[in-house]
């Protein structure tokens, strides 16, 4: 297929379609602000979220797979979420979101995404975009339509590969589309009703309540935005209208997801409603809060179980920096996180330097709780790696870890139990930077009986190659041995896209399974685009949709990227 230079891209006026006036301002937490707007021609409340990434204490989420679905406000208040929204579109039988997703640091389940061959007779596969949280950065994959049709695009994960595994280290991933805002521009139809306007998604071209996500152009903004509909006083919004929204913010990239009766809003400091400040039964058609598959949670204002700085900053300092001869990453470094419900970390006033945490090792295809030590170093070289161990609390005879090193994810099985000191985990080519870590899991194949604890508390690095006239950091004191293999992250799968499509967000519970994956890469999970390759769409949707933006009216205005793509 022919793609179509990005500089040839038109907007189809200078023009907005809308104005926007903000009627109510309001700082939720530090770095979280809550405006409500009101849109003209149509009359619509428009309730957006603007996120301070660089603020410190504000980290993103999302909700991990279910086999239920959940409210937005009642997923929120289970994990303690300062505000959230509703997330992908999603159907049931299993329970299940367009796209691909990843939440608290788990992927989904392949059978729990777009991704599974056995949906490949349905209309959406292939179609989302996203947009993933990682340690200190945000990276954002566009949409299928677009990497199909724009040639020339200067950011975003992977543009050659419509399905792409899922970045290494994503913490929290939501998919969606089609993409209302490609790198600063909207996508402004001149009819938002016409067939060839947003060919990748028919019910653009109504008015309904709306969601959507958007960053900015350096990836130190993020924005969820609301918009009410089918009520005597909002009419709700065109896709073409959303994305004239998303640029009005001044998002960079920007998506839409699920919306109609699924578009909800929630916040902490909201006192009525139970804490929806969007009338989010009135979007359901009066039908009360609607249960959905996922949802974005942003969390503000310190949480105990946080490291105190930016979760998703590019521009922030190092959590801590790793000398050249090596050194050691406690618990109590903002370098490390515990994963998963924390009333299941217990915390002990033992091991290195008088804390740990342990948790219990359990049967599951899917980590509940789990640790991460992340590994930012001032210098390449060859490290022997290992980690704390407490003969009481470290019971567990089977625990398993993950190395991410050099851009290759290792796992790595150990025995520290009775052992009070340093377990040996291998030695390691690291690079310099980040991108690395250390991660520990609970979940087993097997059942590992009861009371199996497994301690997180210290990870030790020691220099092997440490040029001569360096710094020894006198090494860590070997009292197990770990068995180790390759291994990687993520499930294998890729599928195909039909024709059709329904309406903005409708949907209910259903069965599914649990979620899989980690930190890691994610792997396997798409098709290269290649001879013949493209999005499924309805027969010549693509052409048209080419026709309208390069057609008539002068050229989208274009602004050149110069930060390298992630």
């Amino acid at each position: 297929m022919t793609q179509l230079p990005l500089a040839l891209l038109t907007l189809v006026g200078t023009s907005h379609a809308l104005t926007l006036t903000v009627q109510e301002t309001r700082t939720v937490a530090p770095g979280v602000v809550y405006s409500r707007q009101r849109a003209s021609s149509p009359g619509t409340t428009v309730h957006v979220l603007q996120v301070d990434l660089c603020a410190d204490d504000v980290y993103v989420d999302a909700r991990k797979a279910s086999s239920s679905s959940s409210s937005t406000g009642s997923w929120a208040s289970s994990v303690d979420a300062t505000v959230a929204t509703n997330g992908d579109f999603y159907k049931t039988g299993p329970l299940r979101v367009y796209g691909d997703a990843v939440g608290n640091g788990v992927a989904w389940p392949l059978d729990q995404t777009g991704l599974d061959p056995a949906y490949a007779s349905e209309w959406y596969p292939e179609h989302y975009g996203f947009i993933a949280f990682r340690h200190d950065d945000v990276v954002w994959s566009h949409s299928c339509w677009v990497k199909d049709h724009v040639d020339g695009l200067t950011t975003g994960w992977r543009n050659d590969d419509l399905t792409p595994d899922l970045p290494p280290g994503t913490i929290a991933l939501v998919s969606g589309f089609p993409e209302v805002v490609v790198e600063g521009e909207a996508m402004v139809c001149d009819s938002p009703t016409a067939s060839d306007c947003f060919p990748d998604r028919s019910d653009m071209r109504d008015r309904h309540p709306r969601t959507a996500m958007g960053l900015s152009e350096d990836g130190e903004t993020f924005w969820l935005v609301v918009a009410d509909g089918r009520t005597s006083s909002d009419a709700g919004l065109y896709g073409s209208e959303l994305a004239d929204v998303m640029g009005q913010l001044g998002a960079w990239t920007a998506f839409n997801l699920d919306g109609g009766g699924s578009s909800q809003m929630w916040s902490e400091d909201e006192g009525s409603s139970g804490g929806y400040v969007n009338e989010y039964s009135g979007n359901n058609s009066g039908g009360g809060a609607r249960s959905m598959a996922n949802h974005w949670g942003v969390f503000a204002g310190g949480r105990d179980w946080l490291p105190e700085r930016p979760g998703h900053c590019a521009s922030a300092a190092p959590c801590q920096s790793i000398p050249p001869e090596g050194g050691i990453v406690d618990d109590a470094s903002t370098c490390f996180r515990a994963f998963g419900d924390q009333d299941y970390w217990r915390s002990e006033a033992a091991g290195h330097d008088g804390h740990l945490w342990w948790t219990n090792a359990f049967q599951s295809d899917v980590p509940d709780n789990w640790a991460w030590w992340r590994l930012e170093l001032e210098d390449a070289g060859r490290y022997e790696l290992f980690v704390s161990a407490d003969a009481t609390f470290s019971v567990h005879d089977d625990v398993r870890y993950e190395v991410r090193a050099g851009g290759a994810t290792s796992v790595v099985t150990v025995d520290p139990s009775g052992i009070d000191g340093w377990v040996r985990l291998g030695e390691f080519e690291l690079d310099a930077g980040g991108d690395q870590w250390i991660a520990l899991f609970d979940d087993e194949d097997a059942s590992p009986g009861s009371d199996q604890h497994i301690v997180a508390d210290a990870v030790q690095l020691v220099r092997l190659d440490l040029p001569e006239g360096g710094e020894d950091s006198g090494g860590g004191e070997e009292t197990g041995v770990a068995d180790s293999g390759e291994g990687d992250g993520g499930a294998d799968g890729g599928s195909d896209g039909g024709e059709g499509g329904d309406g903005a967000g409708d949907g209910g519970a259903g069965d599914g399974g649990a979620g899989d994956g980690g930190a890691g890469d994610g792997g396997g999970r798409g098709e290269r685009i290649g001879e013949g390759g493209g999005c499924a769409a309805a027969p010549g949707a693509g052409a048209v949709w080419v026709g309208i933006l390069v057609g008539g009216l002068g050229g989208w205005r274009r602004r050149r990227l110069q930060r390298a793509q992630r």
